[in-house]
């Protein structure tokens, strides 16, 4: 192996506990180095990663409870782009516990140690890994840039010229392809590595260019034999799940992620898909599980956003609306107050973040709760109270406070409003996360049916109204209420409706009058949005003049 030069080495330690990190420092002043900064915690390095551009980093994996650890430090220096392409990462850990293994190999640091390990060891590591960082640093400045199809073409010239590095250049060249989304060229590069020989790292690369191919029993099929060659490979497991998705296969999807999850459990990317296929086999259970992970594992990391406190008390009172019992709907209920009183106190949640309120959220979640209880009335004013709240304070709809919204919503018939809604967030053109993806999507679904009926009853009685028939748009009116009982907008036209109905005749019908005195009532204790509270400002004298007689 070739020499390594540390005199010129800018290096960085991270290490929670001072007499180890003391002992690496003298591990690498041994080595050449001289220039060496050490930090006790991934936040200090951090800092100091914006002030000073290091060649070596050798940092623990855990770096003390409640504090961030190696993974999160690793992910967030190379997002930033704090750390160069040239850079090596190495990671160290007294931890050799597969699911710590596999979730450090998984977040690709260059190399991983396990301790105790000696000067040698830690020397040839760095030096292995600098060696061909320093090799291939115009490749990874390319890759880091987007520069793919210029990637590629660096790919084949080293290759071309002869290097060391054959396997690895082929494995980018692979995922490069991927990005690309020219699969079939991907799928040739392994093919003929195939054919000599089942490497394991090229049959999980093909198993997944088949899942993207959307050949997805070949996809199986091939993560299968990859998992009989071994048994850790959790890429496969991941391959697996998707396809068997796909294939409409969704129980042996669940399985299969699952696995993928009792092996590698720190990833925040397969919780997420826990979440989706678990929703797909309607296991709520497992996706709020899954979610409750996701907000843990974001607190400390580069994920760090308040969607995922949302994400995971949404997915509670999903789990509540499913629950078999009464028992367990309102140990879930209360599940989801507790993790709202929490979040409430959270750091995260008392920095408002753009787009997002806690109070309104807090509004909204009381809403849903109070629908799983049966009390729509209550539901519907704690909804109308916050999406007054967002219309004063928001210029464009906050996508935190959209699915919760568009649940409730829907549940509460607000058909209208969950359309305005859903089209505020498309013109928008922002990207959504798959768990809201998923919600709207799902909720849209399931309210088709109704949603169509309530609308053509509700526009058929307004057409009928026009022209002046209003016993016949009453009719409609009162459909489209059945359907949508707390609709305000159906309330007002029902009762504008019936206001004519009485005004024609000189003894209005008793049971119409009743009616339009509790029209009247539900509509004067709801907070009113603008437009509703102009039409009722200005059918209430009317109204006032039959439910007072």
């Amino acid at each position: 192996m070739e020499k390594l030069d540390y005199s010129s080495k800018r290096c960085l330690v991270v290490e929670d506990r001072r007499p180890f990190a003391m002992l690496l420092k003298g591990l690498l002043i041994s080595l050449g180095a001289k220039r060496i900064i050490t930090e006790l915690s991934a936040e200090t390095a951090l800092k100091t990663c914006k002030k000073t551009a290091f060649d070596v980093v050798v940092c623990d994996l855990h770096l003390g409870t409640n504090r961030k650890n190696g993974f999160e430090f690793l992910e967030e220096i190379r997002k930033r782009r704090l750390i160069s392409p040239s850079t090596v990462f190495i990671m160290i850990s007294g931890d050799s516990a597969r699911s710590m293994v596999l979730g450090s190999l998984e977040k690709q640091p260059d190399d991983y140690l396990i301790k105790p390990f000696s000067q040698a060891q830690l020397n040839s590591r760095i030096a292995r890994a600098s060696n061909r960082r320093v090799s291939l640093n115009a490749l990874y400045s390319q890759i880091e840039h987007g520069n793919y199809k210029l990637a590629i073409e660096t790919c084949k010239h080293y290759l071309e010229t002869g290097s060391k590095y054959t396997k690895h250049l082929i494995q980018i060249m692979v995922q490069l392809y991927w990005k690309l989304e020219e699969f079939d060229k991907a799928e040739s590069i392994l093919d003929d590595i195939l054919k000599e020989r089942e490497i394991q790292w090229a049959l999980s690369s093909m198993a997944k260019t088949q899942l993207l191919k959307k050949n997805y029993s070949k996809a199986i099929e091939l993560g299968k034999r990859s998992i009989e060659n071994s048994k850790n490979n959790v890429e496969a497991y991941d391959i697996i799940a998707d396809a068997c998705l796909h294939n409409n296969m969704k129980p042996e999807a669940l399985g299969y992620i699952q696995e993928a999850l009792a092996l590698s459990p720190l990833s925040i990317e397969r919780h997420y898909r826990v979440c989706d296929i678990a929703r797909a086999n309607e296991n709520y259970q497992a996706a709020m599980d899954s979610a409750k992970a996701i907000w843990e594992l974001s607190q400390r990391s580069v994920h760090r956003n308040i969607n995922h406190m949302c994400s995971y008390i949404r997915s509670i009172l999903d789990a509540a609306e499913q629950a078999e019992n009464r028992n367990a709907k309102n140990k879930l209920k209360q599940e989801a107050l507790l993790a709202l009183q929490r979040s409430q106190h959270d750091d995260i949640a008392a920095k408002h973040q753009d787009g997002f309120d806690f109070e309104i959220f807090e509004g909204i979640i009381h809403s849903r709760i109070f629908y799983l209880e049966g009390k729509h009335t209550e539901a519907k004013r704690a909804l109308e109270e916050a999406q007054i709240k967002i219309e004063d304070n928001f210029t464009e709809y906050p996508l935190g406070l959209a699915p919760d919204s568009l649940k409730a919503m829907f549940d509460l018939g607000d058909y209208e409003e969950a359309n305005k809604v859903a089209n505020a967030l498309k013109s928008q053109e922002i990207e959504v996360d798959s768990n809201i993806q998923y919600l709207m999507d799902s909720e849209l679904e399931s309210a088709k049916d109704k949603r169509t009926r309530y609308i053509t009853h509700n526009k058929k009685g307004i057409e009928l109204y026009s022209t002046g028939n209003f016993k016949a748009a009453y009719t409609e009116f009162k459909k489209a209420k059945v359907i949508s009982n707390t609709n305000i907008g159906v309330t007002l036209n029902l009762m504008q409706c019936l206001i004519k109905l009485m005004e024609s005749t000189d003894k209005p019908e008793g049971a119409f009058i009743k009616e339009c005195r509790e029209l009247y009532r539900f509509t004067n204790c709801m907070p009113l949005r603008a437009a509703h509270k102009k039409k009722f400002e200005i059918i209430k004298p009317d109204a006032e003049k039959f439910i007072h007689a």
